[in-house]
């Protein structure tokens, strides 16, 4: 089995796990999970991806994963998933939550930087503006 084939694996089992976990846990303990709250929120250009060659194999692992596993896996459940792995790999990440509003409707979005860039949830970050983010 080729290393994608493996992180993608990986990648379903995280995936797996992070939607379990924001089922049986209350948020405010999913967001301890996460990491520290970061005072700073990140500065890099959400549309930007990552330049970090192993964050960038696990961005597609887990594209890869969720569109193979069975129901759909939400920003949060993708970006909690990633980041999981990265720090599996040791790699520092953030983990971004974000808000953003169109004819009278709240949005709410979640994406993973590290290496300067995003990993997963970075095509829609854009329209999004950050109101929380969780540092390794």
């Amino acid at each position: 089995m080729t290393r994608h084939r493996w992180r993608v694996l990986e990648a379903a089992i995280a995936l797996v796990l992070a939607r379990a976990l924001l089922r049986v846990l209350p948020f405010a303990r999913v967001a301890q999970l996460a990491g520290g709250v970061d005072t700073v929120l990140p500065s890099d250009e959400p549309g930007r991806r990552t330049t970090e060659p192993q964050a960038l194999a696990v961005g597609r692992a887990i594209g890869a994963a969720s569109r193979r596993l069975p129901g759909r896996s939400t920003c949060l459940v993708r970006a909690l998933a990633g980041r999981l792995m990265l720090a599996r790999r040791r790699i520092p990440s953030g983990l971004v939550l974000g808000v953003g509003s169109t004819d009278r409707a709240i949005h709410a979005h979640a994406w993973l930087v590290a290496g300067g860039g995003t990993v997963c949830g970075g095509r829609e970050a854009p329209a999004f503006r950050p109101i929380a983010a969780f540092r390794s």
